[in-house]
């Protein structure tokens, strides 16, 4: 771990033979400074592009799953357990008074605003990333296994032929609190085809992410259990939400614990959709709900989905994405990609 902390890795396209480094003193800097300098091309660093993007449906997985399979967390023995995190004072913007009266101040879906900023690398909370791909877009997702992380279905680029994403744990202004070389792309990821059931739903919103590099292991950063969710807990206020919000105050990620679930809906494979009013902006998606079950057991019952702007019954609401099918999905990838 310690090594691979300390190393920062570039992709670079070159010829037959390998670039060569460069690597020289800053004199004058004050300090025991170098500069290192590598040819990239034209194309310059590049990301690791993903292999495979697979869409099925649910039930398609469950002769592919290990029935005996374990699904709690693991925590390494070297990393503190917090059951409550250390938080950051508060950066939010000042509100903005208004020429003829009110104020304006930066989005906030059920102000007012009750998320905090989090610089943590504690067990389960380091273990929560930001993932960026190239489309562009920003989300969130959370190691569930060796080199797992789930995250929600609509982060992925599936419509891309040529695709990557990259998973940061523990993001903070630019690079991982674990160290600048803990970070991986994805290889591969499997999640659920809409396309086969009439389009895209809020309560098969998720997806399997698998790393190239195995950040997940007990002898590294550890990882989450998952937990069907259970309609019996609604109105019990003890879910914490963690994500990567863009374009707002946060340099890392946003913390709002105590949170309740007002209401579910589910469908007879495997699709839950939990609403509830826990602050979420854009990049909070495929951040994990979830809350303690037992002794440093941390379990995610769903993953950030989305916002409905006018529900019937409930008014504005956000909705997040669990269900028997999401824990399926990774025991799927546990079992299928060690």
């Amino acid at each position: 771990m310690i090594e691979l902390a300390n190393r920062k890795r570039i992709h670079v396209i070159a010829d037959e033979s390998p670039p060569e480094p460069e690597v020289r003193r800053i004199d004058g800097a004050g300090e025991n400074l170098w500069r290192v300098d590598v040819h990239v091309g034209p194309e310059g660093d590049v990301a690791l592009p993903g292999k495979t993007a697979m869409r099925s449906l649910p039930e398609e997985l469950l002769s592919e799953i290990d029935p005996d399979l374990d699904l709690r967390a693991c925590r390494p023995e070297w990393l503190d357990l917090f059951y409550v995190p250390r938080l950051l004072p508060s950066r939010r913007e000042t509100p903005i008074r208004r020429l003829r009266g009110g104020m304006v101040q930066p989005e906030a879906l059920f102000p007012p605003e009750n998320r905090s900023d989090l610089a943590e690398t504690s067990f389960p909370w380091g273990n929560v990333g930001k993932i960026v791909n190239n489309e562009g877009n920003h989300g969130s997702g959370a190691l569930v296994g060796d080199r797992l992380v789930l995250t929600a279905g609509h982060v992925v680029p599936w419509q891309s032929e040529e695709w990557w994403m990259r998973f940061v744990p523990a993001y903070y202004n630019g690079q991982s609190l674990h160290g600048a070389g803990v970070q991986s792309y994805v290889s591969d990821v499997r999640g659920y085809n809409p396309d086969l059931l009439g389009g895209d739903s809020a309560g098969y919103d998720w997806a399997i992410c698998r790393l190239y590099e195995p950040l997940g292991t007990v002898d590294r950063l550890g990882h989450f259990g998952t937990k069907t969710y259970n309609p019996a807990w609604n109105g019990q206020g003890f879910w914490n939400n963690m994500g990567y919000p863009v374009n707002m105050w946060f340099l890392g990620a946003s913390l709002q614990g105590f949170i309740a679930v007002e209401d579910t809906d589910d469908d007879i494979n495997g699709g839950l959709e939990i609403e509830h009013y826990g602050d979420t902006t854009k990049g909070n998606s495929g951040g994990p709900l979830f809350a303690f079950f037992g002794e440093g057991q941390p379990r995610i019952t769903a993953v950030q989905s989305g916002y409905q702007a006018e529900d019937e019954d409930m008014g504005p609401i956000n909705v997040a994405a669990g269900g028997p099918g999401m824990s399926k999905l990774v025991a799927w990838g546990r079992t299928n990609w060690p």
